[in-house]
């Protein structure tokens, strides 16, 4: 069993649209045997500068984070493999994958300083171990949708938690919905208390329709279900509350008016829901280069789906990708349903045809409970914390500021797996005594569509394995670094030895085949992406050559050019052939 230990939790605040930071390329293959082929064709091809990755990505894999705590509430560690079913739509899958990931005391990541083995060259570094940025939380307030009392409230708790719990080490970040009055990770406390005073609800549409009132769900029901009593109560609406009352003229009630009314909502609801949904994908996009722990705790009063549960499961599918975990504080608070309705509130039903009050108090009670019910699965579905229907603020970021003691992260690939967009339930149980315990884990995902693009979905993965804190040496890799000042920079190089001694290859027309991608990034002191480059080496082996690599190895070489500071160096390589994988974080002071 895989164990992981973490250390606290993350912290962050922005929206931007990134290029990823992998598709910038290169590298240099050092040392390699002389080829002596009878024919043309090269053995080895080095490829730099690709436009896209070639991983052998499982498309069909579906991972699920899962919480288990006992009676007490605590999280429950010692559970394995075999302890554990999934069930897709009621049939049983294989796991493919399992692990335990464990939160610690708070702390930093110290890199581990790594070499070949031999006493280093003049110039190479010899430097006492670096400490890093290994928390990182990102603040994500939903501005389109909160209300300002509610906005007060949660920015002052979030300010009081920040002053009181933020740790040395620790990086956060201010993000919003309409991506205005951000602040990117950092540790500076009085940065990110003036960000919070900015902010401010940026609403998309004016919150008030024509009359007659039409709530956002009874909306979808008339324009897309054509839902008779929707559209009744919203005619009698009109005649009672527009028109003065039965016998007088009532344009408002035709249908063709009511269902233009309702359409047009709908569409404001669904473009206040994909800001939002956009924004929490291009967070978790954003956190994937950053190294150590990531969550993010989303401020919102919840947002209506409607039509887009496909975008949240594929924010969810990325998070559990990213190793990222999503928790949410309700904004609104503790709140009640009052009969007739909020007389302050969009939708109220007061002045509704006495027929119609009681269907508005139910539109107005399904809307309030869809809302939440959004922010209850993004922190189910990743592993976070759900906050609701409390007015303990500061409680609730303290909740949700931190990490589950423990999770278990599984996967399953499900067979024949249609690429038709529909929705697959799942369920997680224990194989014995499954009424011990309390298990949290994601209720469905979607199955993929046949437009979504093979490449970028690779790309999400590998930046998963790169921008993580795993260790591996499935194939054996030792790295060490060098470097030689030209002025105020310094062109630094890592050079990285890979043992083949056990790595698979395709035999194909009398050559032994493999790919090795070997891809290297740069982080600076806290924790932010600097540069990254990709190394493709294409293998063509003769039986000669490959044996001679597996007593010799491959010796590669990246370039950076960098300025004086503290550097972590990621490493990560992989085979086309057996799929396996290493990983290794080694640091650089450059004076």
């Amino acid at each position: 069993m895989k164990r992981r230990h973490h250390t606290g939790n993350r912290f962050a605040v922005a929206s931007f649209t990134t290029v990823s930071p992998l598709l910038l390329l290169g590298g240099a293959l050092l040392n390699a045997p002389p080829i002596q082929a009878q024919d043309t064709s090269p053995e080895i091809t080095t490829q730099n500068s690709q436009p896209g990755f070639a991983l052998r990505v499982q498309r069909n894999e579906v991972l699920v984070r899962v919480v288990v705590r006992d009676a007490k509430d605590q999280a429950v560690t010692q559970l394995q493999k075999d302890d554990f079913q999934i069930f897709d739509n009621g049939k049983l899958q294989a796991i493919t994958h399992f692990s335990l990931d464990i939160s610690g005391a708070a702390g930093s990541l110290t890199a581990p300083s790594i070499s070949n083995g031999t006493p280093p060259e003049p110039g190479v570094e010899s430097t006492p171990a670096i400490r890093l940025a290994h928390r990182f939380m990102a603040l994500f307030f939903d501005d389109v949708h909160i209300e300002f009392a509610d906005l007060v409230r949660t920015r002052d708790a979030a300010d009081h938690y920040l002053a009181t719990q933020m740790k040395p080490g620790d990086r956060v970040a201010i993000f919003t919905s309409s991506g205005q009055n951000q602040v990117d990770f950092t540790d500076d406390r009085a940065k990110l208390h003036d960000a919070l005073l900015t902010l401010q609800p940026r609403p998309m549409s004016t919150g008030v329709s024509e009359c007659p009132e039409i709530l956002p769900n009874q909306a979808f029901k008339i324009a897309e279900q054509r839902d008779d009593i929707a559209i009744q109560v919203a005619t009698q609406d009109a005649i009672y509350t527009c028109c003065g009352g039965p016998g007088n003229p009532c344009p408002q009630a035709d249908p063709n008016y009511i269902d233009m009314q309702a359409r047009h909502l709908v569409d404001e609801v669904e473009s206040e829901t994909r800001h939002a949904l956009q924004g929490l994908e291009r967070l978790c996009r954003r956190m994937a280069v950053l190294p150590g722990q990531r969550s993010i705790v989303v401020v919102s009063p919840g947002f209506l789906l409607l039509t887009q549960n496909y975008g949240l499961a594929q924010i969810v599918d990325q998070a559990l990708r990213l190793n990222v975990v999503i928790s949410t504080l309700d904004a609104r608070g503790l709140y009640t349903d009052i009969l007739g309705g909020d007389a302050s509130e969009r939708g109220a039903a007061s002045n509704s045809a006495p027929s119609t009050a009681i269907y508005k108090s139910q539109y107005k009670s399904e809307n309030k409970s869809m809302n939440g019910d959004v922010l209850t699965a993004l922190a189910s579905d990743t592993g976070g914390v759900a906050f609701r229907n409390s007015n303990d603020y500061a409680g609730g970021f303290e909740r949700v500021g931190g990490f589950a003691d423990a999770s278990y992260l599984l996967a399953f690939a499900p067979q024949d797996l249609k690429p038709d967009g529909r929705m697959h339930t799942l369920k997680v149980t224990l194989v014995s005594n499954p009424g011990r315990y309390t298990l949290q884990a994601r209720k469905s995902y979607f199955a993929p569509k046949k437009n979504e693009d093979p490449a970028t979905l690779a790309a999400d993965r590998l930046e998963q394995l790169v921008f993580s804190e795993d260790e591996s040496q499935a194939i054996p890799l030792n790295v060490h670094t060098q470097f030689f000042k030209t002025g105020v920079v310094a062109n630094l190089s890592i050079m990285a030895r890979m043992d083949i001694s056990h790595v698979q290859f395709r035999k194909a027309e009398s050559r032994e085949l493999n790919k090795l991608t070997l891809v290297t990034v740069l982080f600076d002191s806290a924790g932010n992406y600097v540069d990254g480059k990709r190394t493709v080496l294409d293998l063509k082996l003769k039986d000669a050559t490959l044996a001679k690599l597996r007593e010799t190895g491959i010796n590669m070489k990246t370039t950076f050019s960098v300025k004086p500071g503290s550097y972590l160096v990621r490493e990560v390589v992989q085979d086309s052939e057996g799929d396996q994988l290493s990983a290794s974080s080694s640091q650089v002071e450059i004076p």
